[in-house]
């Protein structure tokens, strides 16, 4: 049943990639990669690890997805047709995409075939600690990094409509 599962959110997880990939209305661009966003986290949950599973719900689709959103409809003017993506590139992107993706395929997979795995962190309490502890400030950063970017949009935004 497991097995089952972790294939069957695995293939949306991919189906879902090749429509990020390939479409070009930004609206259903980001309805398929919060699909496979939730993908990803069930496939975390189908392997055990529940916290990063609820983490990746929680940051990447209800944060990351949500500022996305905000950020399209925010520059988007409401009196055009939907935004779409156009690009004279297609064919060279996605040739050097492939090369980049081998590239990395041939260089990590001998790493990761010779690499046991090993619990890197025991317990949740002890994740608690690593998060609340030395990785705080960095979190904390990111945070206002966030709405500092936040802000410029809407000013930006605010300046060009006057």
């Amino acid at each position: 049943m497991t097995t089952t599962l972790a294939y069957l959110l695995s293939a949306v997880a991919l189906i879902a990639a090749v429509v990020v990939v390939l479409t070009k209305d930004v609206m259903r661009l980001i309805l398929a990669l919060g699909t496979v966003l939730v993908a990803v986290a069930g496939l975390f949950g189908v392997l055990g690890a529940t916290f990063v599973s609820v983490a990746e719900i929680f940051v990447y689709v209800g944060g990351v997805l949500v500022l996305f959103l905000f950020a399209i409809m925010l520059v988007h003017r409401s009196d055009a047709e939907r935004p779409e993506l156009t690009s004279r590139h297609d064919l060279l992107s996605m040739v050097i995409g492939l090369g980049a993706f081998l590239m990395i395929v041939t260089t990590f997979a001998p790493a990761v075939r010779s690499t046991p795995v090993v619990a890197i962190i025991p317990s949740m309490r002890a994740l608690g600690r690593v998060l609340t502890g030395p990785l705080l400030p960095h979190f904390e950063a990111a945070g206002v990094l966030l709405l500092a970017a936040l802000v410029a949009v809407i000013t930006i935004m605010a300046g060009e409509r006057r």
